[in-house]
């Protein structure tokens, strides 16, 4: 392989980690987002009545 192959690729390979860095960082500011608004729970009410619609 050379050189100019070996270059492309470390490029696609730096994009790769950067863009998977910032998707873990969306990741965490989305759990931190639903954790602040307690949008982990369930509201079973809510469930049932759209349940009841249907």
């Amino acid at each position: 392989m050379n050189n100019k192959h070996k270059e492309q690729l470390k490029l696609y390979d730096d994009k790769e980690q950067e863009l998977e860095r910032a998707i873990a960082i969306v990741r965490e500011q989305r759990r931190e987002y639903i954790n602040q608004h307690n949008l982990n729970r369930v509201n079973d009410n809510a469930e049932e009545t759209q349940i009841n619609q249907n």
